[in-house]
């Protein structure tokens, strides 16, 4: 007979609960329309300078909520978050009712709070202790009319296996988020480090847990990889909330370095992320005088869509092939604009459609939807320019599953960096994208990077035969039928 401990037991079981989640992962949340950023400030960010700290009087503070949300005001923010550790030890539902009538007064919107708990503790006392504060910050959000309440996981205790730590965090957050959701107020899980300190494991938690009232709390100042950057654009699509930083601290430095809070913002826009940006300040400097210039900085970024002065300019009415021609290839399929997409008929070898307007030459991005709707080569070939010279981003093909840049010194989307392969069903719409600067070339399918190419030192130019006739701009399919919607261009 086979005995198991209890902890083994335990390790196992969470093994099996994140494996049978994961089947029925949950999706990023799907927003219409364009995003939209609110701008707030946290509490967090004067958090030397309350009365109140956590349940003790500091002797030296001259702020309370009431100060806070009139500073708030003064400073032009849609909202303030009101961090739960500078609540009075003695927090009634009367001051909490005092407390959303000065926001309403003053013209400020609660955006939500945050709580410090820990969600790995097993079943017993710790863990219903840490689950009685989210509720109950759950219910004081409610009654300020506040829609966040930011979370975190933890980490492991002691011995405590991860796959132990991260299925106890999962129970206890479907437990909160269960409680959460029937009174209007969504979870936020912050990247703060333990086991959430990677886009990986947080990802983990959030798309296991079920529950649209669960999301990322995303702090752009807490991941600490080799890119924090690239690791906030794989967790932006989930975010619920965003508390901004100005530093980050990159894997194996010694020293913070600014934020660039313009690329902050565009990766925000690009998950087409609408909802609150809130300046949580950790800075060194004096908040009082740090704080309002980069609440200035925000704001204006904040109201600028994507980058100053651009606008996604659409490339395809949705109606008619206006602005596009045959570009010649011999064999040519049937090309038609049909239900608000272009769909390229087999041809034999090669179909194509191009543009016949500006595009520039750098410092831009393209951005549509594309399908196979029948066939086994690349349904999608997107060739574009950069700088003087042209390429393409081939998608689905030698034989169905290639991802690559065609040529990168002499060599072909099948013999470069770029080359990859992945598998795609016929009849889905995947999400592409392509983005070109003096320095770089990059792009995306679903929102994971399929192409990061450093263009220092790289001879870019078109693969020698037919597809040269795609030049300036043009999409092309071999001996496949496939389908292109939402076709759009905005400059950088």
């Amino acid at each position: 007979m086979i005995s198991f401990s209890r902890r083994r037991f335990l390790h196992l079981s969470g093994l099996t609960l994140i494996a049978m989640r994961s089947i029925f992962a949950i999706q990023p949340f799907q927003r219409g329309g364009t995003a939209r950023l609110s701008l707030g400030l946290a509490a967090y960010s004067f958090r030397d300078f309350f009365k109140d700290q956590q349940g003790k009087v500091n002797p030296d503070g001259k702020l309370d909520m009431f100060g806070f949300l009139d500073y708030c005001a003064e400073q032009g923010c849609a909202g303030a978050e009101l961090t739960s550790y500078y609540f009075p030890a003695d927090v009634t539902d009367d001051y909490l009712r005092k407390v959303r009538r000065h926001a309403f007064l003053r013209g400020v919107e609660i955006s939500g709070s945050s709580v410090g708990n820990t969600f790995t503790h097993p079943a017993g006392p710790e863990r219903d202790k840490n689950i009685a504060l989210v509720k109950q910050w759950v219910d004081r959000c409610a009654l300020l009319g506040a829609s966040h309440v930011r979370v975190f996981a933890g980490n492991p205790g002691k011995d405590q296996p991860r796959e132990e730590a991260v299925g106890n965090c999962i129970a206890a957050l479907e437990e909160c988020a269960e409680y959460a959701g029937g009174r209007g107020v969504l979870l936020g899980i912050e990247n703060h480090g333990g086991i959430v300190a990677e886009p990986a494991g947080l990802l983990e938690i959030v798309k296991a847990v079920k529950s649209p009232w669960v999301g990322v709390n995303l702090d752009t100042g807490n991941f600490h990889g080799a890119d924090p950057y690239a690791d906030l654009a794989q967790c932006a699509p989930y975010a619920v909330n965003v508390q901004i930083k100005t530093e980050i601290r990159r894997a194996g430095a010694k020293e913070n370095e600014s934020a660039d809070l313009a690329r902050i913002v565009r990766i925000l826009r690009e998950a087409n992320y609408q909802g609150w940006v809130t300046l949580e300040y950790e800075a060194k400097e004096d908040p009082w005088i740090a704080v309002p210039p980069i609440l200035a900085q925000l704001r204006e970024l904040a109201e600028t869509p994507a980058a100053k002065g651009a606008e996604w300019t659409p490339l395809f009415d949705g109606k008619t092939l206006t602005g596009w021609k045959n570009p010649g290839f011999g064999g040519q399929g049937e090309v038609t604009a049909e239900d608000g997409r272009i769909v390229l008929g087999v041809g034999s070898d090669i179909t194509g459609l191009n543009y016949t307007g500006e595009i520039p030459k750098e410092n831009y991005e393209v951005e549509f939807e594309a399908m196979r709707v029948d066939g086994s080569d690349f349904f999608c070939a997107l060739t574009f320019p950069i700088g003087e010279s042209h390429c393409t981003f081939v998608v689905g093909g030698w034989g169905g599953s290639l991802v690559g840049i065609s040529n990168i010194n002499g060599d072909d989307a099948s013999e470069n960096e770029t080359s990859q392969t992945k598998k795609f069903e016929k009849g889905r719409w995947y999400k592409l994208r392509v983005r070109v600067t003096k320095e770089k070339l990059e792009a995306w399918i679903d929102d994971a990077q399929a192409v990061d190419l450093d263009l220092q030192g790289k001879r870019i130019a078109m693969r020698a035969g037919e597809i040269e006739l795609s030049k300036p701009f043009g999409l092309a399919t071999y001996r496949t039928s496939g389908a292109v919607r939402g076709l759009r261009l905005r400059r950088l």
